[in-house]
């Protein structure tokens, strides 16, 4: 997805917003209900927000609604960024809902380095909006961030290292290939070592996810077709 700005972000928030209160009057009505999420977890280099995006609308097209989002990096440090808009997000929450959260991000965060001090905001925002259901989280270590929760589907996605440099020279601008690799290569590294260290998950294991794709072998709708096919299976969506 790409960066939103002004009035267009205004009005996708407070769309939201609304989606976000009417959760909190079915929760209060004590009515048992399915709130899918999909979380998005990939290597360096797979560019997945342009296939979340058109995964959303499909899901929405599916289901006849309007609620699904994708949150990329850039919607997401939006909203974080927003504190207005993330703490009436997580308002929206049951108090044993908060203190679960409170208590998941003592057990899989660390509290010393500065980066993780800055991840905690986000952290409740990511996990509020899977609460809410119908959201596709790509990236921020989403399949943590909802350790615990029911109705999540949560994905892998890789490629070999050479179609991943190909994809960075096409959307960043590198002219050199050597220079390109040693990027993703790099890119790759800190992210695991961010995981490992302070998040305390091996990223890489496959069996922590649902489902894992080779971007390189599927075409998006493929992909997509896939994943809608998934939900069905696991009863999350009709």
């Amino acid at each position: 997805m790409s960066y939103i700005k002004g009035s267009t972000l205004e009005k996708l928030i407070q769309k939201q917003v609304k989606y976000w209160e009417n959760y909190k009057k079915i929760e209060e009505q004590k009515e048992e209900k399915v709130w899918p999420f999909i979380t998005i977890s990939r290597e360096y280099g797979c560019v997945i927000s342009p296939l979340a995006t058109k995964l959303a609308q499909a899901l929405n097209e599916v289901e006849g609604i309007e609620h699904w989002q994708a949150y990329d990096r850039n919607l997401l440090e939006e909203i974080v960024k927003d504190t207005g808009i993330s703490e009436k997000l997580i308002e929206t929450i049951d108090t044993k809902k908060r203190e679960e959260m409170t208590e998941l991000m003592r057990s899989f965060l660390t509290d010393y380095p500065p980066q993780v001090t800055a991840y905690k905001q986000l952290v409740k925002t990511v996990r509020s909006l899977c609460i809410h259901g119908r959201a596709i989280i790509v990236g921020r270590a989403g399949v943590v961030i909802t350790r615990g929760l029911k109705y999540g589907l949560h994905l892998r996605f890789v490629a070999p290292l050479q179609y991943r440099v190909k994809k960075i020279m096409e959307v960043a601008n590198f002219k050199d290939k050597l220079e390109a690799e040693k990027f993703v290569i790099k890119k790759d590294r800190e992210r695991h070592d961010f995981l490992n260290q302070y998040i305390r998950f091996e990223s890489e294991n496959p069996a922590s996810y649902d489902l894992t794709f080779n971007v390189a072998r599927f075409t998006e709708q493929e992909i997509i077709d896939t994943i809608i096919g998934a939900l069905r299976a696991k009863g999350y969506i009709g």
